[in-house]
């Protein structure tokens, strides 16, 4: 099926045109978060009207271990964030991020058991998702700079990752044809061009998983793969990525962040970037040491965050300036541990557990879609080591967006998708 057969078929399928919405929706997301809430809160209303209105479908190869457990790991996520949250009377928006992730993981079920079309999905979100990292380029050499970016350069960084993360698999796959790729592989720079351009550190393991991806793929088709010969060569390409680091400009911060992490542990100077991360990492732990089970609560969190150095003398206080000026400590699993102790970090801990199973329900049925899930994984996994990403609402509806894109294109794949696209 192609793309114009697609788009054609929705003058005579009416009931298929929130499908286009959707798509235009993940393909606009990059440019406001706004417009990838309205995504999100469509597939929420679509997963509502399935349950009511659609029969529950009996296929023997739709992915609904994969999309169940997704869903039970953020039920398991809300509900041991609302222990901490009832424990620890905080701000009342600390659990959006959380049941964000539930309802849309609740919908993406319901539509994968009930309106399944995998081939018809997979239509419209290959090429919607390739926009989007267009998209996403235009916008990085748009805005003045990286701050203006829709909610955060960080998580805005990272959703970017995750598109790749569901673009990636199948493009190398074969799922995309071959006169088509070559449009493909341009979009999947566009978007690693963002996001090195948006100087977010955080989402650079990007690239550590698109070499592992590729080096995969290259092995399984080569039969005289040279495992040496493929990690010399990435070691030469990861090189001539850190030797940005001695341009003048530093273009990607890594000789900046480097240099912030000497000043913080050699001089005591937390005001920068990195520095503030060096102290935030060092008082979480230290907070944990305190109430391992149940953490010091958010309010307590603040406190602490917000007095950093006043002990000190007026001259020295300055070296904590960017440590007072932030809200949480920049790693998702000390901040979660922080305030909830061993519960809030089983709640974020749930989160990788259920995209673990995802992953692994999906390997046998189709490997395209347990590797989409990996990359997502992975991404998350590492992001979350210098950001609390779930603090930001756009980072939770891209997240659980990604995830249910895979979701709702996984299974029904017979080789080459040279006619359907």
């Amino acid at each position: 099926m192609r793309v114009s057969d697609v788009w054609a078929g929705l003058r005579t399928h009416k009931a298929d045109a929130w499908m286009a919405l959707l798509a235009l929706g993940i393909a606009l997301s990059p440019a406001h978060a706004k417009i990838a809430g309205a995504a999100w809160l469509l597939v929420c209303i679509a997963g509502i009207v399935a349950y009511f209105r659609l029969p529950r479908a009996t296929a023997s190869d739709l992915p609904g271990a994969a999309s169940q457990a997704w869903g039970a790991a953020c039920a398991v996520c809300a509900a041991l964030a609302t222990v901490v949250w009832l424990y620890w009377p905080i701000r009342p928006d600390t659990l959006h991020a959380e049941f964000r992730l539930l309802l849309c993981a609740v919908a993406t079920h319901q539509l994968v058991m009930r309106a399944p079309d995998p081939e018809k999905w997979r239509g419209i979100i290959f090429p919607a998702t390739a926009l989007a990292c267009v998209i996403g380029l235009v916008m990085v050499i748009a805005v003045p700079n990286r701050f203006m970016l829709p909610s955060n350069a960080i998580p805005w960084a990272v959703s970017m990752a995750f598109l790749l993360c569901v673009l990636l698999p199948p493009v190398l796959g074969g799922d995309i044809s071959a006169a088509q790729r070559k449009w493909y592989f341009l979009a999947i720079a566009a978007g690693l061009a963002a996001i090195f351009l948006s100087q977010s550190r955080g989402a650079f393991g990007i690239l550590l998983w698109a070499t592992w991806l590729a080096a995969a793929k290259w092995k399984k088709s080569h039969a005289n793969f040279n495992l040496r010969k493929a990690a010399a060569v990435s070691l030469v390409g990861f090189s001539l990525l850190s030797s940005s680091a001695l341009l003048p400009s530093d273009p990607l911060r890594l000789r900046a962040g480097w240099n912030e992490v000497v000043m913080a542990k050699h001089d005591g100077n937390y005001d920068s970037s990195m520095g503030a991360r060096v102290y935030l990492w060092t008082l979480a732990w230290q907070s944990i040491q305190e109430s391992p089970w149940i953490g010091i609560g958010g309010s307590e969190r603040l406190k602490r965050i917000k007095i950093a150095g006043a002990e000190l003398p007026v001259a020295e206080r300055e070296r904590f300036k960017a440590v007072r000026s932030v809200g949480h400590v920049h790693n998702q699993y000390l901040h979660s541990a922080m305030d909830g102790g061993l519960v809030g970090l089983a709640s974020i801990l749930a989160v990788l557990a259920g995209l673990g199973a995802a992953a692994y329900f999906l390997r046998r049925t189709d490997p395209v879609a347990s590797r989409q899930v990996q990359g997502v994984l992975f991404i998350h996994a590492t992001a979350s080591l210098t950001n609390v990403n779930l603090a930001h609402n756009y980072y939770a509806i891209m997240l659980s967006l990604s995830v249910a894109l895979i979701l709702l294109g996984a299974g029904a794949r017979s080789g080459s998708l040279t006619q359907r696209l």
